[in-house]
């Protein structure tokens, strides 16, 4: 009864185009498995051309399962591109490989352009070196070695070529954030986009164009970045967890993104992460209470700021966000909402944001037990 009242009440709102009716240029972007440079041990890599660990292999092969299972198949993918170094690259192919499934015939290794531009900021000296190594924070300190690695100006030591890990030019001796992004702005603007939007001889329209980027964590950070138009101060905060698509829908005409912009911590983002159970240990943080996704999903609807919802209100919210997004906003805080709106006993019955918040750390409880899509993210009827 209360479910079918709400339906009711929903059709009596003016209706949403939905997103999936409308053409749109898809980017996914998605950050390289584990290597054997990352995890409790973790060194500076940047430049140096380390491999994926089996776990990381592992997360690539998840992540590509997961986009086939949310209607990305690598027959639907353009272009993949990334870097020039092996973890990026074998992610890429491993990622693309499982995006096809049994039909290995839809996909090709000519499909991926490598980049340089797309390779990890280059940490100078530092490369090679644990970040937890006394001798660094007794020769430089810690606040130092902290703006290093945070700010956006501010760059290591340069690498001389005595270093192990010494590239010749034209590869850089060193990087801040900012030199990386400005290469990384530079590969979008002449080559990504072009390929998204304007490249003539592609199997895909342009409203219909999906274009795969696997990179490394702040080659991606500076492209959201620009994406969302961070401001400089908050682009060190993006968060880019291993192996957790992100994905960016465009509109082909404006090339604006279509997706309502969710507030985050680094000030908003039109980006949507796909969840899984396998994956949802990457960005617990951002799930649980106080988590970005969960405070942003709920004052995405609660415009207001009354700091409550009615269960009308949540389901009305969800269904326009999906029907922008095309059904893709899929992550364990829609499908708490979505759960919250089947136990509500009226369309009247309230929660908070804390509430919101408690429910949501529950089912990322769930998730880590294993316990995944059938109680969160199941549909409407």
């Amino acid at each position: 009864m209360m479910r079918a009242a709400l339906r009711a009440r929903a059709r009596q709102q003016p209706p949403t185009p939905l997103a999936r009716d409308r053409r749109v240029s898809t980017l996914i972007l998605l950050r390289h498995g584990q290597s054997v440079w990352n995890g409790s041990d973790a060194r500076f890599t940047g430049w140096c051309d380390v491999p994926l660990t089996v776990r990381g292999r592992v997360e690539a092969v998840g992540a590509g399962q997961l986009l086939r299972s949310r209607g990305f198949p690598a027959r639907r993918v353009d272009v993949a591109f990334t870097s020039e170094l092996q973890r990026a690259h074998e992610t890429c192919e491993l990622a693309l490989a499982s995006m096809a499934g049994h039909e290995q015939e839809t996909w090709h290794p000519e499909r991926i352009r490598r980049d340089v531009r797309l390779n990890e900021r280059h940490y100078g000296s530092l490369q090679g070196w644990l970040k937890s190594d006394p001798e660094l924070v007794q020769g430089f300190g810690a606040d130092l070695l902290l703006s290093w690695r945070r700010s956006m100006h501010a760059a290591p030591p340069p690498m001389t070529d005595a270093h192990p890990h010494y590239l010749p030019p034209p590869a850089p001796t060193t990087e801040s954030l900012a030199d990386a992004q400005r290469r990384v702005v530079a590969c979008w603007d002449e080559s990504i986009s072009r390929a998204l939007f304007d490249e003539p001889d592609l199997p895909t329209p342009a409203e219909d164009r999906v274009v795969v980027v696997v990179a490394h964590s702040n080659a991606i950070r500076a492209l959201m970045a620009a994406l969302d138009e961070v401001t400089e101060e908050n682009v060190p905060s993006l968060h880019v967890p291993n192996s957790v698509p992100i994905l960016y829908r465009f509109d082909p005409a404006t090339r604006k993104p279509v997706s309502r912009k969710l507030e985050t911590a680094s000030g908003g983002s039109h980006a949507r992460w796909l969840l899984s159970s396998a994956n949802h240990a990457s960005v617990q943080s951002a799930l649980t209470s106080g988590g970005m996704l969960t405070r942003a999903l709920f004052e995405a609807i609660d415009v207001e700021r009354q700091g409550h919802l009615t269960a009308a209100e949540l389901e009305r919210g969800i269904r326009e966000l999906l029907s922008e997004d095309g059904g893709t906003l899929d992550c364990v805080v829609v499908g708490v909402a979505k759960k919250i709106v089947r136990e509500a006993t009226t369309g009247e019955c309230t929660i908070t944001l804390k509430e919101f918040e408690e429910r949501a750390e529950d089912a990322v409880q769930s998730l880590r037990s294993g316990d995944e899509a059938q109680d969160y993210d199941s549909g409407w009827d």
